[in-house]
């Protein structure tokens, strides 16, 4: 049958794959019905995925590993797929997913496959708002319609391709046409997810919060362009798994606005750490920091030590890195040895034995543990290798307050001290109420590296202000 309101041409396509991570899961089988002003093509193929295919995922779809070790390889029918998909609308149920894992299997061809999408988890959503359920199997139950094989390509494509039809008699035309227009106003976004909140996002910058079902705190993010970055997650949710996930998990988006990206980036580093989201890996709480010190020994030779860091020291001690734990630091030490020949009893990876270290018999260590390195030749080589490491010296004599302003005129002070923030202010007359209330300034990495880049930059944005000794 062909549609009557739906656009033409387009494909309705499914795929059976070895699992759900688009990123290195692979199709065992794609169905497509190609509807055309000549009429309905079907056509499906089983894929040899090159990846065993679990018990549970044999058990859902039928497909097994004996079935796709006969089958072609994707590229084998890759032109064939690419002929049937070019210049029509690609339409699927939960649409984000089919053609996440199929622009991937082009990918790998180094083709960049693009089309047009149409979901029909979104169709169902607004053609029968007031039904329970939109998945397929509750579709399908729906309009009883007739299915042989659940969880194969071409059925589940046929189930889909059905239900179009049927929600043009249903529904007739102007909602038909109003449930597309919908549709591609707000295509990028996720089957579950009610796009109106788009409308309501900031284009200012400020930290956003992806939240999914029963108010789980999914992913935290910044931007100097909040509704921007936020759509930008939407349209690349093909790329990876982690991705596709946040995108498909998120039900509702919240925001806190900042005056500029310097308090954008601190207080999205604050959220994480506080709130601890699912899919933020990076920001994650670490209570104590590791640093390297190098102690002079009476020999004259500079040994690297490692030791705990809460807070940046007020002395002038040169300090080396920071590190979320002892281990961490000792790799990073041990880098640096390989790198530059260094002595492995000199950097604390060995005690001395008054044998040469196990760098040495390896031929990797330039020999100051047997005499042939004076000190002053070690000393120099590890600094070499620490420098890149090298902490900053706080350039002020005290706290300061970095001033950033929005295009409104608003401000926001950030009062921050010896590489620590102490608080947020509105102006400077509220300086020594937030100057009153430190306590125990903790040094965090991150904001370290964001201070430093906007403190050092030739080109920031903000200004900085000294804050008197009498505040």
């Amino acid at each position: 049958m062909m549609f009557k309101y739906f656009p033409i041409p387009c494909v309705i396509v499914d795929i059976e794959t070895t699992g759900a991570n688009v990123t290195y899961d692979r199709i065992t089988e794609i169905g497509i019905i190609e509807v055309t002003e000549e009429g309905v093509k079907e056509w499906s193929t089983l894929i040899n995925p090159r990846a065993h295919i679990s018990e549970g995922i044999q058990l859902l779809t039928g497909i097994t590993n004996e079935m796709v070790l006969a089958a072609p390889y994707f590229e084998q029918v890759a032109k064939e797929i690419l002929l049937k998909l070019q210049g029509k609308l690609f339409i699927a149920h939960n649409v984000r997913f089919d053609y996440g894992f199929i622009r991937n299997e082009f990918s790998r061809l180094a083709y960049n496959f693009k089309s047009k999408l149409m979901c029909t988890v979104k169709l169902s959503r607004f053609l029968y708002a007031d039904r329970d359920g939109h998945s397929l199997e509750k579709i399908i139950a729906r309009h009883q319609i007739c299915v042989t094989h659940r969880h194969r390509a071409l059925d589940d494509a046929r189930a889909a391709y059905k239900f179009m039809a049927i929600a043009e008699e249903e529904k007739g035309e102007e909602l038909v046409k109003a449930a597309i227009q919908h549709q591609y106003r707000k295509e990028s976004m996720p089957a579950n997810f009610d796009a109106s909140l788009i409308d309501g996002l900031p284009n200012s910058s400020g930290v956003y919060y992806f939240w999914g079902e029963n108010k789980e705190l999914l992913y935290i993010g910044k931007s100097i362009n909040i509704r921007k970055r936020v759509l930008s997650h939407f349209t690349a949710d093909h790329k990876s798994s982690r991705e596709m996930k946040i995108c498909q998990q998120t039900r509702n988006i919240t925001f806190d606005k900042t005056t500029g990206e310097l308090s954008a980036l601190i207080l999205e580093s604050r959220k994480v750490k506080e709130l601890k989201p699912i899919y933020n890996r990076k920001l994650r709480r670490v209570s104590t920091f590791y640093s390297i010190q190098l102690i002079e020994t009476p020999d004259g030779v500079l040994s690297p030590q490692i030791f705990p860091i809460s807070e940046m020291p007020l002395t002038k001690q040169k300090l080396y890195g920071l590190f979320p734990s002892n281990k961490k630091a000792k790799q990073a030490i041990q880098s640096i040895c390989e790198q530059h020949q260094l002595c492995y009893h000199v950097c604390g990876l060995e005690k001395p034995t008054g044998r040469a270290c196990s760098s040495h018999q390896l031929k990797k260590c330039k020999g100051y543990c047997v005499g042939k390195q004076l000190a002053l030749q070690h000393n120099v080589k590890l600094l070499d290798g620490l420098g890149s490491l090298a902490l900053k010296t706080w350039p002020y004599k005290g706290p300061i307050a970095i001033v950033e302003k929005d295009a409104s005129g608003a401000e926001t002070c950030v009062l921050v001290d010896n590489w620590c923030v102490i608080g947020f202010t509105d102006s400077s007359a509220e300086f020594s109420d937030v100057l009153s209330q430190k306590s125990a300034l903790q040094i965090d990495r991150d904001i370290y590296r964001y201070l430093v880049t906007t403190i050092f930059s030739k080109d920031s944005l903000v200004n900085i202000k000294a804050i008197p000794n009498n505040q």
